[in-house]
């Protein structure tokens, strides 16, 4: 029987991650069944070339497009869903949860970013973080805020890191007009944080924390880029993950 060449094999199996975008796709979905025909070949070259990634792990793959490649952003938003999620027969009770408890329905790639995910999530005070001896407990910040009065003093024994101030407010429906103006300008999806902000015209840190709220709630998905073919114009829009600088976003189309 005759096989199609590596590199047709490669567009075909690049067409399929388009069409399957952020959720990604399987070995099965993609066609990828024998694991020396030219489909696997295929596959394995556009993971050498970084064309795309596994969000999965090794015995259980999920292969996305390198633009949407962002397990840590992932793992935050499921974080703060598993945080905002209520417990049964708990009433107004402020609901408490382990690092293990926020982590439930992280795989794979994602998984492993949980922890840095947490501690990422508590700088900026999206979670509160609580301590009662030697066991630390976590609560939605949003959800505390709400349920606690200011002036309600911690238990005896109990550390608690308050959620601080938000910052500058963005207007979304203007950030939104102007990233459409450059989709169509440009004729791509993806496009430069720092090419937004000089189409806003409002100062990058603003355009930053609302890039990173909108990404923690699903509405944004920020992407790496090419740092080194970049200039320290389009350098100075990047939203660094973890020592990972982000050039690229791409907002949800309303």
């Amino acid at each position: 029987m005759r096989t199609e060449p590596v590199e047709r094999q490669k567009e075909r199996l690049l067409a399929r991650l388009r069409e399957a975008g952020a959720a990604g796709a399987t070995k099965a979905r993609l066609g990828v069944k024998s694991p020396h025909g030219s489909a696997a070949q295929a596959l394995q070259a556009l993971l050498d070339d970084r064309r795309i990634a596994n969000l999965g792990s090794p015995p259980r793959p999920c292969f996305v497009l390198s633009e949407h490649f962002n397990p840590l952003e992932r793992a935050c938003a499921q974080i703060e869903r598993n945080a905002g999620l209520s417990q049964p027969g708990r009433g107004g009770a402020l609901e408490l949860f382990s690092e293990k408890e926020l982590g439930k329905g992280c795989q794979g790639e994602v998984r492993r970013q949980v922890e840095a995910a947490v501690g990422w999530l508590g700088q900026e005070r999206r979670l509160v973080k609580l301590r009662r001896g030697r066991t630390v407990y976590y609560a939605s910040a949003e959800r505390w805020g709400a349920l606690l009065a200011p002036e309600t003093p911690p238990a005896p024994g109990d550390t608690v890191e308050a959620p601080r101030p938000a910052g500058p407010s963005v207007d979304r429906p203007l950030v939104q007009a102007a990233y459409r103006r450059l989709t169509s300008r440009l004729g791509y999806s993806n496009v430069e944080i720092s090419e937004l902000q000089r189409e806003l015209g409002i100062p990058m840190e603003d355009l930053k924390r609302f890039l990173l709220e909108e990404s923690r709630q699903g509405h944004a998905v920020l992407s790496l880029g090419d740092w080194s073919v970049s200039s320290e114009a389009i350098r100075a829009g990047a939203i660094d993950l973890f020592g990972r600088p982000h050039l690229l976003v791409r907002l949800d189309a309303e």
